[in-house]
C-alpha cells in the first residue's frame, strides 16, 4: 500500500498542470449585449492579430485606390467645365465643329492600349466638352505613321500636279482619236431625278458645308507619344521633300524585306501570314538640304484644301507624353504612380483645354524636345536593340529649316 500511494500522487499532480494553466491564462477581451445572447448571437471580440493586419492592410489600399479615383474625376470635371461654354454653342446645320487629327503610338515594348487608355480617360473628355471632332491614327509597329503622314502629302503634291496639267491649253494636250478606249460616266454624275421630273425649283440644292476652322488656322495635330512625334516630323519632311515615285534603292531595300519575311514564314511554318513590311522612306536625312521643297504646291500662301482650310501639316501640333514604366527595379515608382494618377490626369486635363482654347504660336527648335524626358524611361535592352536595328524612335531628329519655319505649335499657360 505504502508503493501505490506515490503514483497516485504523481498523476495527479500531473493532470493539474494544463488545468492551472487554464485558470492562470486571461480571458479574451470581448463585449456581449444580452439582446445579442438571447438570440444566440456570441460573443464579439476583436479578431486576432493576424486578421487585424490584413484588414488594415486591405483598408489602407482601398482607401487609397477610391481616394485617387475621387480625386480624378473631380480634376476630370474642373477642366471639362473650362471648355463647357464652347460646347454650348448652336452650330447650324451647314456648319461643321473644328476637327483635330491624332496620332497615337503604343510605348516601347508595350502595347497601343496603355496608350489609348490616356487617351480616353484624360483628354477625350476635355475635347468633346470643348465640342471638338477628331480623327485618330494609331499604329502598331513602327513606321506606320510617318508612311502614312508621307503618302498624304503625295498624294496633295500629284493631285496639285494632276490639276496643272488639266488647265494647259487644248493645243497643248493630246486630242481624242476614234482608236481611244471610250470613258464611261456614271448617270448620276450627270444629272439627278430632281433635274429630270422637274424638281428643282421646289426642293433646294445641295447645302454647302462650312467648317468651323479659321482661313489661317485649324484644326490641329495631337501626338501621343514621342515616338509618334518624332514619326509625324519625319513623315512631313519625307512627304514635303521627297520625290512623287518610289526612288529604286526604296525598291531594292523592300524586295529584300519580302525576302526575308518570306524566309521568316518558311521557316516558322505559321498558318497565318505576317503583315507587309512598312514602306521604307523615300528620302533619308542627309538628303533634306538638297532636296526641292514640294514643287507642285504653292509655298507662298498658307496651302488649303477645296473648303479653304488649311492641309493638316499647316495645323498646330502638341505632343503628350505617356509614361510607362518596365522592369522589376521600377516597382516602387510603379506603385507610386498607381496612386498618384491625379496628378497625370491634372497634367493632361490642362493641356487638353489649352488645345481647345486655341492659342497658338511659331514652332522653334526648342520644340523638337516636346515630351523628350520620356525616352528616359524607354527600356535600355529595347533602346540598344534599336540602335542595333537603326531604328526611327531612337534616332535623333533631323529637321529643315524650309518646313519647321511653316510649322505652328499649341501655347498651354503654364
Amino acid at each position: 500500500m505504502s508503493e501505490a500511494n506515490p503514483e497516485v500522487k504523481a498523476e495527479t499532480k500531473v493532470e493539474a498542470k494544463p488545468a492551472a494553466a487554464k485558470a492562470g491564462a486571461k480571458a479574451k477581451k470581448s463585449w456581449s449585449n444580452p439582446a445579442l445572447r438571447a438570440m444566440g448571437i456570441p460573443r464579439i471580440s476583436l479578431p486576432s492579430r493576424n486578421w487585424m493586419i490584413f484588414w488594415t492592410v486591405l483598408t489602407t489600399i482601398g482607401t487609397g485606390i477610391a481616394y485617387d479615383k475621387y480625386q480624378q474625376k473631380k480634376i476630370r470635371t474642373k477642366w471639362m467645365e473650362k471648355v463647357e461654354s464652347l460646347g454650348h454653342i448652336s452650330y447650324p446645320t451647314e456648319q461643321l465643329p473644328r476637327k483635330l487629327t491624332i496620332y497615337i503610338a503604343p510605348p516601347p515594348n508595350d502595347f497601343l492600349d496603355e496608350s489609348l487608355k490616356l487617351f480616353k480617360k484624360f483628354i477625350k473628355p476635355v475635347l468633346n466638352a470643348g465640342c471638338l471632332d477628331f480623327e485618330i491614327f494609331s499604329e502598331s509597329r513602327q513606321g506606320d505613321i510617318r508612311s502614312n503622314v508621307a503618302q498624304r502629302i503625295r498624294d496633295l503634291r500629284q493631285a496639285e500636279l494632276d490639276k496643272q496639267v488639266a488647265q494647259q491649253p487644248v493645243d497643248t494636250l493630246p486630242s481624242a482619236t476614234f482608236e481611244d478606249e471610250e470613258q464611261l460616266v456614271r448617270r448620276s454624275e450627270l444629272y439627278k431625278p430632281k433635274d429630270v421630273l422637274g424638281l428643282y425649283r421646289i426642293f433646294p440644292g445641295e447645302i454647302e458645308l462650312k467648317s468651323e476652322d479659321s482661313q489661317d488656322i485649324a484644326g490641329g495635330i495631337i501626338c501621343i507619344g514621342r515616338g509618334a512625334f518624332k514619326e509625324y516630323i519625319t513623315g512631313l519632311h519625307e512627304g514635303l521633300l521627297g520625290p512623287l515615285t518610289k526612288p529604286q534603292f526604296v525598291i531594292d531595300q523592300e524586295l529584300k524585306a519580302e525576302e526575308e519575311l518570306k524566309a521568316k514564314e518558311e521557316a516558322e511554318e505559321s498558318e497565318e501570314p505576317n503583315l507587309k513590311p512598312v514602306p521604307k522612306p523615300y528620302i533619308t536625312p542627309d538628303q533634306y538640304s538638297n532636296a526641292e521643297f514640294a514643287p507642285e504646291l504653292n509655298l507662298g500662301t498658307i496651302i488649303k484644301n477645296n473648303q479653304g482650310i488649311p492641309q493638316f501639316f499647316e495645323q498646330p501640333l502638341y505632343v503628350f507624353k505617356v509614361p510607362n514604366l518596365i522592369g522589376f527595379t521600377t516597382i516602387p515608382l510603379k506603385i507610386y504612380r498607381y496612386f498618384t494618377k491625379r496628378y497625370l490626369a491634372d497634367d493632361y486635363g490642362h493641356k487638353a483645354s489649352g488645345i481647345v482654347l486655341n492659342k497658338t504660336r511659331s514652332f522653334t527648335i526648342e520644340d523638337l524636345d516636346f515630351a523628350k524626358d520620356e525616352e528616359l524611361e524607354w527600356p535600355k535592352k529595347w533602346v540598344k536593340t534599336g540602335l542595333e536595328r537603326n531604328s526611327e524612335w531612337v534616332q535623333e531628329i533631323q529637321v529643315d529649316e524650309r518646313i519647321i519655319s511653316r510649322m505652328k505649335v499649341f501655347e498651354v499657360e503654364e
